[in-house]
């Protein structure tokens, strides 16, 4: 499924000010990335990521990544930018 399936503190990037059980407004649970290849022609041909759909695209659903995701954001941008297109066309093959 690649996913972790535990909750992450991701910062006020992501913090919408709303709970969920016992996460705090700032915690994601890590969702599985299988079928995210498919999400463009599942969600009329947009993509919609993260929690709340704000970001279109992979990228900007990495970028947007604060907290406990910021060490994996810097880790994607000191990618080459062939490295990036191959990680991003990697995700939406699953």
């Amino acid at each position: 499924p690649y996913t972790d399936l535990l909750l992450h503190d991701m910062g006020p990037e992501l913090d919408d000010g709303y709970t969920e059980g016992t996460a705090t407004t700032s915690e994601w649970r890590t969702t599985p990335l299988w079928g995210l290849g498919l999400s463009g022609a599942s969600q009329g041909g947009t993509g919609f990521f993260l929690h709340d759909g704000r970001a279109h695209t992979l990228n900007d659903a990495i970028m947007l990544h604060g907290g406990e995701g910021a060490q994996s954001r810097g880790l994607y941008q000191a990618l080459s930018e062939t490295e990036r297109r191959e990680l991003l066309l990697f995700l939406e093959s699953l």
